[in-house]
């Protein structure tokens, strides 16, 4: 049996969707398991070890009316797949078209799916209401129409050699391998309205600083996102973290989430990593509702702001004369993290050492 994943995009909605693709691998040991992923993303992909072919789609390129020919090669190369069953986690038009052009007799979606993506379908599956996380829908999405009973979880990604040894560089360099606690902080985010503000993430800093003094910070953040952690960086008085915005590519970024602590984030790609890394999360959420979209399990720590229009899921504040982070108190954030920096730094096996011969 072939069977094709078609999750283009964000990297949190891939996060997402990994405990459904594992099911899947383990309920069709012998199946082919395609996924069809946006092309920025499919370095991520790849890292989930039971996959046979990941299929880049390159939606920018694409986007453009003149690149339009090439879609006929991408959909010849579906065909070529022979796909059996074609399962769309994403549910908007663009995916379903891809389903379908799929040629897979069993082409299956939410109900709820949007722009018209559901006309695409042979199946159409409706997800209780009680099941609100992204992560529950994926997975029941599957259970349903496939009939499986089994449970589902987040499955283990490949370490790169090249990307652990240059985290372990990068740890060396900042002196964040020291053995004392690690604190990763996130303070981007795609929308504007998902992100506080830099001076409150400093301000939690500062606090945290007090509570932890020996505690080693680092700032992390795609190129664009670089300033914002300068913004922290100037903001902070007595906190002094380094920031490797910019400087790191995913797998390595994975790696050094790994010998964190704890992780202090905005709704970003970034805490859906430590979620799937088991690494605790302290997130702000504005826009956003973390009963759908929030880090899944329970050692994580959500701070909602309390503006009255929240969730309005603009990608813009709608109110111009607050913010997000009015309302709550920097202090309590950083007890929060204290709290799950001690929880985690106590279970962290000691550092090993490394061979120059290593690196």
């Amino acid at each position: 049996m072939n069977i094709l994943i078609v999750k283009p995009s964000s990297l949190g909605d891939l996060v997402h969707t990994l405990p459904a693709v594992h099911l899947l691998r383990q309920s069709f040991p012998e199946a082919s398991l395609s996924w069809v992923v946006n092309d920025s993303l499919a370095g991520f992909v790849a890292l989930y070890p039971g996959l046979d072919e990941v299929m880049p789609f390159r939606r920018q390129r694409w986007g453009r009316v003149r690149h339009w020919h090439e879609l006929i090669g991408f959909f010849g190369e579906l065909r070529q797949q022979h796909v059996d069953v074609a399962i769309d986690f994403q549910g908007l038009f663009r995916s379903g078209l891809i389903t379908f052009a799929s040629g897979a007799p069993r082409r299956i979606g939410f109900q709820n799916a949007r722009e018209g993506a559901g006309f695409f379908y042979t199946e159409r599956v409706a997800v209780p209401a009680n099941l609100r996380h992204a992560i529950d829908r994926n997975v029941f999405l599957v259970q349903s129409a496939l009939g499986l009973a089994a449970s589902a979880a987040m499955p283990d990604l490949v370490r790169p050699h090249d990307s652990a040894r240059e985290a372990r560089r990068l740890r060396r360099q900042h002196q964040l391998d020291s053995g004392g606690p690690v604190l990763a902080v996130a303070p981007g985010g795609r929308w504007p309205s998902k992100r506080w503000p830099p001076t409150f993430f400093a301000a939690a800093l500062d606090h945290l600083h007090d509570l932890i003094p020996d505690l080693r910070c680092w700032l992390l953040g795609s190129r664009d996102e670089a300033p914002t952690a300068e913004a922290v960086q100037k903001a902070c008085e007595r906190c002094q973290p380094v920031s490797l915005a910019g400087q790191t590519d995913l797998p390595t970024l994975l790696e050094l989430l790994r010998h964190s602590d704890a992780l202090l984030t905005n709704d970003s790609g970034p805490m859906h990593l430590a979620a799937a890394l088991g690494v605790p999360a302290v997130a702000c959420f504005g826009a956003t509702d973390a009963d759908l979209t929030g880090p899944y399990g329970e050692i994580h720590t959500v701070f909602r702001t309390t503006c009255d229009l929240t969730p309005c899921f603009s990608r813009d504040c709608l109110q111009k004369a607050r913010l997000c982070s009015d309302g709550t108190p920097p202090a309590r954030v950083a007890e929060a993290l204290a709290a799950k920096i001690r929880w985690s730094h106590e279970r962290r096996p000691p550092p090993t050492t490394v061979r120059l011969d290593e690196e």
